[in-house]
């Protein structure tokens, strides 16, 4: 693709300092590698600073004409957003940055903080998780240190990148924040490609003892609570027993979650992939998407289901407002709520040409939403930080 017109269509010269925690960056082939260097397309310089861990030994890299990685380690967790900021600093000298981006209002958004408080730059703050659903907090100490921080930090931020309007509509009413001053900008996807792909893959051959396919896809850790999925999927088996559970990801939940699947004495009928790169074939032949998360701040693998043309049944978390509606085109369950869960599974094996209508409303309205393209996408992009410079 080529983005010359996006950009032409800039006035700005945008040089962005982008701090972020996910060392990913470094790996070669890595998802959040490559999206960096598709927004570094639009935009004349992006330097990213990341935090590492000590022994990491990752090296600080140019790796492409107007892209560069900078990795932040430090023996203790506490002291990266300083080193982070010892190195913008250095940074914000050299190329004349204009524009502080921080991924989050916590860790990154403190060395972004500290860097606008010496430099006078604009800062603009990232918000991708839910800081503000209470499960988010009461996940682990170090989201409660997280919601704290971006207390804080939040109202000293100048503009505001979001993933969804739930997430606009809490800093605009927790915090006052006028609307113009926040752009909601989720991660694309690329919809019509999902809608228009053929499976490698088909489920029901590999899995040629079910009649009915349930996919999970997520990373595997505790706020997604794919332990709910399990313990529904249990007693789903006990009217549907030839019913199949494929659980793609990874993560540090894997061994408790397999664990739990034995004691439950499930086990020959929950299917752990791990990661796959090909997600579409599991969408287009599974027979229903599952999100059992607590929190979410955007929930990309619902509007990929979607997009596929899968029937969702999810937790009221992320694009459950915006894109998926209860009982218009999937089911929308509370939080932890396992009866219900139990229950809209029943109610689909029991009617699933209806869920697959409503599966059917679900694809168009997603495939119409815009931007329908990736260079419409980052022309958004670009105006996002155009807007504050103009601001």
């Amino acid at each position: 693709v080529e983005y010359n017109s996006v950009m032409q269509a800039g006035q700005n010269k945008l040089r962005v300092l982008s701090i972020g925690t996910d060392a990913t960056i470094f790996e070669s082939g890595a998802p959040s590698r490559t999206r960096l260097q598709a927004y570094a397309q639009c935009l004349d310089e992006l330097h990213v600073i990341s935090y590492t861990s000590y022994s990491s030994q990752f090296q600080a890299e140019h790796i492409s004409p107007n892209i560069w990685f900078y990795p932040a380690s430090s023996h203790l967790f506490s002291l990266q957003p300083f080193h982070a900021f010892r190195i913008g600093k250095r940074i914000i000298g050299e190329r004349k940055i204009n524009i502080i981006s921080v991924q989050d209002p916590a860790e990154s958004g403190l060395a972004g903080w500290l860097l606008k408080l010496k430099t006078g730059l604009s800062l603009h703050i990232q918000v991708h998780a839910d800081f503000f659903s209470p499960y988010f907090r009461r996940n682990s100490w170090k989201e409660r240190l997280r919601y704290w921080l971006a207390l804080f930090l939040i109202p000293r931020g100048d503009a505001f990148r979001v993933v969804s309007p739930r997430i606009k509509h809490s800093l605009e009413s927790r915090f006052m924040i006028h609307g113009s001053r926040i752009a909601v900008l989720p991660i694309f996807v690329d919809r019509e490609r999902i809608a228009s792909a053929e499976p490698a893959f088909n489920l029901h051959q590999k899995y040629p003892q079910f009649d009915f396919i349930i996919l999970v896809v997520s990373r595997l850790f505790r706020e997604k609570n794919i332990s709910l999925a399990i313990e529904a999927f249990c007693e789903l088996l006990k009217e549907f027993p030839k019913t199949g559970l494929v659980i793609v990801g990874n993560g540090p939940e894997h061994k408790k979650l397999k664990v739990k699947s034995e004691k439950l004495k499930i086990a020959v009928s929950v299917h752990f992939e791990g990661w796959q790169e090909d997600l579409v074939s599991y969408y287009k032949t599974a027979d229903l998407y599952l999100l059992t998360s607590n929190f979410e701040g955007y929930g990309r693998t619902v509007i990929e289901a979607a997009a596929a043309g899968l029937p969702i049944n999810k937790t009221d978390v992320g694009v459950a407002v915006e894109i998926i509606r209860e009982g218009e085109n999937g089911r929308v369950i509370g939080v932890g709520d396992k009866a219900s869960f139990v229950k809209a599974l029943i109610e689909v094996r029991r009617n699933y040409a209806a869920k697959q209508k409503m599966a059917e409303q679900a694809r168009r309205k997603v495939i119409e939403a815009e931007p329908r393209t990736f260079e419409a996408y980052l022309g958004e992009y670009r105006k996002s930080y155009e807007d504050i410079l103009r601001n």
